[in-house]
């Protein structure tokens, strides 16, 4: 049984996401690359229907590292395209600031203007976030200086190993640095979504408490003409349907582990030079 494309065309192998090896087992094992491309489309076909829920990469507090909560890996840095972010909000109950954990919000805003309050009766009731009470300083329920409504950035991440997008919250901690290289890339008259970016973190300590927040950003690459196309498909799709995913309190929170050694940093020089 022959192909009528080869085995060794390393353009289509790419296509099909096999290498060299796994063209020809599939070959030796009486089958043609174009059954195989088929049976692909019939994967695709089958699952087409699935409500995929965005992959989060949550923020480790003490150690300056990301965990994918899909497969629990702590991730030193993220490369990554980033086909679109946008601003949300998230309002805790007043006694569930020092326990939030799988709680409900008692307001979320998914694109930071308008948000859904739960009003006392449980009715959920729309509202303008200009203006409101709880974005101002000083609001903060448990007396400080912050805002009770926590602001967030959300960014939709993709890594090199994935078509799906996943999702990255930062906390208002990290906001300053991430619109300072946002705006960066503006003024030099380009686009986030041209590039791959590497993310990091930084441990930071007053007193008792430990958090992580983003360092400066940098850039790996600018991407091929062929994969901003992508990406910008990918942030189209992104913008029109990114309302239907939920802001919840787990979105906010930061993963808290037992202490343990801080993961090096080992290529932060290189990187940097």
């Amino acid at each position: 049984m022959t192909n009528s494309i080869t085995a060794f065309d390393q353009n289509y192998l790419q296509r099909l996401g096999i290498n060299e090896a796994e063209a020809k087992a599939i070959v030796e094992a009486g089958f043609t690359l174009e059954e195989y491309e088929a049976t692909l489309a019939t994967a695709q076909e089958l699952e087409s229907n699935a409500e995929l829920v965005p992959v989060r990469y949550k923020i480790i507090a003490q150690a300056g590292a990301f965990m994918n909560e899909a497969t629990g890996e702590v991730i030193p840095k993220l490369k990554v395209q980033i086909p679109f972010f946008h601003t949300s909000r998230v309002l805790f109950p007043k006694q569930e600031q020092d326990n939030q954990e799988g709680t409900m919000p008692l307001c979320s805003s998914v694109d930071g203007k308008a948000g859904q309050y739960v009003d006392e009766n449980g009715v959920i009731m729309p509202r303008s976030c200009q203006g409101c009470p709880f974005d101002v300083y000083g609001s903060d329920f448990n007396g400080g200086r912050g805002k009770a409504c926590k602001t967030m950035r959300r960014l939709y991440v993709l890594t090199a190993d994935s078509d799906v997008p996943a999702v990255l919250n930062l906390p208002p901690s990290s906001l300053k640095v991430w619109d300072q290289f946002v705006s960066a890339v503006r003024f030099q008259g380009q686009f986030v979504s041209s590039f791959e970016i590497e993310l990091a973190l930084e441990i930071k300590r007053n007193g008792a408490n430990t958090w992580s927040q983003l360092k400066q950003p940098t850039v790996v690459r600018a991407l091929t003409p062929v994969e901003r196309m992508r990406v910008l498909k990918i942030g189209k799709e992104l913008e029109e349907k990114h309302k239907s995913y939920k802001v919840s309190v787990d979105d906010y929170t930061a993963i808290e582990l037992p202490p343990v050694p801080e993961i090096p940093q080992e290529d932060t020089k290189a990187v940097n030079s």
